[in-house]
């Protein structure tokens, strides 16, 4: 892989931040502050561009401190909803060589940018680096169902990865926009953009050192993500045939037992390879093994609407 020289000029980086969870809300808001205040605390110096993109319909909405809370952060309104089409927007209107893309409700570590720009520095030809998404990690089972709602993401060590965290990461701003974020397939679809990324044979990169912290609200949030996974399982592979075991699902609402089978399959080899890593003890693991069955069996509702033709609703995702 392409390596960083001496001479070679450093990357314009951007930092876009977008609130894709209880949009709107007040929660949203304490989560932008929590987030802004950690972008502002950074042991490293700032990004070259700060951007808080939002829908033009919250504008009155925003609360006046917001504005403040970073130096060089300017507010991107855009006549848009869904949080893809916001990040899209936002990579449309940025200037930076790579962009930064992180949801308002993950608090970056202090190290954050520090971290991404030597990853950055040190494979210059890469396409994206994902970071790591840990839970709060207050009590036993919010740090199962990090584990298991995060570590297929996690290759378990620094280096190359098929997938990109939809929550936290970076990507060339040339090659994203060859390859945004498909747009009306629910919250949950990015696997098209990471697939089309490996097609175009460059490289996707993981660092465990760029770690973000999720905010987590107990098992009405994990049902609503459930639900969203289960959903962009179907529909993702049913608008594009390119995906792994896409064939499968022609089989229709019959491939359901065969994909909660395999995912909970696949979910028990990454318990068994990422659990230290999420703070998951030996002894938890027998306990984490089991909610594998119960979360991907929760997946099903969106599998079942996705086969349907039908939109996802009363989800706090947008």
């Amino acid at each position: 892989m392409e390596r960083h020289t001496r001479d070679a000029p450093m990357s314009k980086l951007s930092v876009i931040v977008v609130s894709d969870y209880a949009a709107g809300e007040e929660k949203s808001w304490e989560d932008l502050r929590r987030a802004l205040r950690a972008w502002a605390e950074q042991d490293a110096p700032p990004a070259d561009e700060f951007i808080l993109v939002e829908s033009s319909r919250f504008k009155v909405r925003v609360p006046g401190d917001v504005a403040a809370m970073i130096p060089n952060m300017r507010i991107l309104y855009v006549d848009a909803e869904s949080s893809y089409e916001l990040k899209n927007r936002a990579v449309e209107a940025a200037t930076g060589d790579w962009l930064a893309i992180v949801d308002a409700d993950c608090i970056p570590s202090r190290s954050w940018l520090r971290v991404l720009r030597a990853a950055i520095a040190e494979h210059p030809g890469a396409a994206a680096v994902s970071a790591r998404t840990l839970y709060p990690g207050r009590s036993r089972m919010e740090r199962l169902l990090g584990l298991l709602s995060r570590s297929y993401l996690d290759p378990g060590r620094r280096g190359p990865t098929r997938f990109i965290s939809g929550n936290a990461a970076a990507f060339r701003r040339d090659i994203y926009q060859r390859h945004p974020l498909p747009v009306g397939m629910g919250a949950f679809a990015s696997r098209i953009q990471s697939e089309a990324f490996l097609r175009d044979g460059v490289a996707l990169l993981f660092d465990p050192a760029l770690v973000v912290v999720h905010d987590f609200e107990g098992w009405p949030m994990e049902r609503d993500i459930r639900r969203n996974h289960g959903y962009s399982t179907i529909i993702t592979r049913l608008r594009d045939a390119r995906l792994p075991y896409a064939r499968l699902i022609r089989l229709g609402v019959a491939a359901i037992p065969f994909i909660v089978a395999g995912k909970t399959l696949d979910s028990i080899r990454d318990c068994l390879r990422c659990f230290k890593h999420y703070h998951v003890r030996v002894y938890e693991l027998p306990l984490a093994l089991a909610l594998t069955v119960v979360t991907h069996v929760l997946e099903i509702p969106g599998m079942w609407q996705a086969f349907r033709g039908e939109a996802i609703v009363g989800s706090q995702y947008r």
